[in-house]
């Protein structure tokens, strides 16, 4: 059975700096085999964003344990 690690990041993009900011955090998440699941704003003007994301773990084979 698959099983998945979760992470919650909390962004404030409001301007371009804090935007690439955001895009390399991304990125090293991605690098480390995470996956964005959804993205949701949670401010009135959308520019901060809450990131869900998952990666899968390693199955452990009960056999080779043994």
């Amino acid at each position: 059975m698959k099983t998945f690690e979760h992470e919650v990041l909390t962004f404030d993009a409001n301007d371009k700096k804090s935007f690439a900011g955001m895009q390399e955090t991304l990125r090293e998440w991605g690098a480390a085999g995470y996956e964005v699941v959804s993205v949701v704003g949670t401010s009135v003007n959308s520019s901060n964003f809450t990131v869900f994301l998952k990666r899968e773990q390693p199955s452990i084979e009960l056999g080779a344990a043994q």
